[in-house]
């Protein structure tokens, strides 16, 4: 009968070996994401062994495909996890941005937000993530920068894919503050000159770190603002996206 004490007993043991083997699977997929973390750093997004990050996690050979499926995978949930974070935390600044801006009355615009500002939103969270990547390993910092410079396919479309809604947040107090610079201009010196400088930058994984965040932000910010905004030469390349059926956003 259905409810008798031994029955009982025998539920209350399969659930709590259930609880064991979830959590259990949670904690190894923590630890893969952890070990893949610190290989895709240090080796690169294609590059990376898979078989020693199941080693550094202490993972049975298989437990990647078993809990993520494969490699795309599993990099998407390394991105997931640091990129999430990362693109609140530029909108949150660009929020602080504005509201300063619509106190403003003064010149250019009044209400434009300075680009300096904007673009200290832009990358003070990068150098915020590598600072706190290199806290929990000294090449992990080399993360950031991987995801900038000549990532893999797989990379670049989970990238675009966190950046979109901050793109089009961004887009329209960049045209405010640059009215004069057509916006595919803007967003390629954005993705080539902004991002591609900060990739360099954190490739390095000591180097940047000599300073403090305020400091690289104070050293960077003002330069990158010059760069985007500077007048737009004649190259009609540099005018016109690349694709045009795609319309470009500013950003990886």
């Amino acid at each position: 009968m259905v409810g008798q004490p031994g029955e009982r007993t025998i539920e209350r043991r399969s659930e709590r070996t259930s609880a064991r083997r979830t959590g259990g699977s949670r904690r190894t997929a923590t630890a893969l994401l952890d070990a893949a973390e610190e290989h895709f750093a240090e080796h690169g997004f294609e590059r990376a062994s898979l078989r020693a990050v199941m080693r550094a996690a202490g993972a049975d050979p298989g437990a990647v495909h078993y809990h993520f499926g494969g490699r795309p995978e599993l990099a998407a949930a390394v991105l997931d996890r640091v990129l999430a974070p990362l693109n609140t935390r530029r909108l949150a600044l660009l929020d602080e941005a504005v509201e300063r801006a619509e106190k403003s009355v003064g010149p250019p615009v009044a209400g434009a937000v300075p680009l300096v500002d904007l673009v200290t939103a832009l990358i003070r969270p990068d150098l915020e993530l590598a600072s706190d990547l290199r806290a929990r390993g000294a090449g992990r910092s080399r993360l950031v920068g991987a995801i900038y410079l000549n990532p893999a396919a797989f990379v670049t479309e989970r990238v675009e894919a966190h950046f979109g809604p901050v793109a089009r947040r961004f887009q329209p107090e960049l045209a405010r503050t640059l009215p004069e610079l057509d916006p595919a201009i803007v967003a390629w010196r954005i993705r080539w000159i902004l991002f591609g400088t900060l990739g360099a930058v954190l490739a390095d994984p000591a180097e940047p770190f000599r300073r403090s965040i305020d400091d690289l932000v104070a050293r960077l910010a003002p330069d990158l603002a010059a760069a985007i905004a500077a007048p737009a030469g004649a190259d009609p390349a540099m005018a016109e996206p690349a694709d045009p059926n795609r319309p470009e956003e500013p950003g990886p």
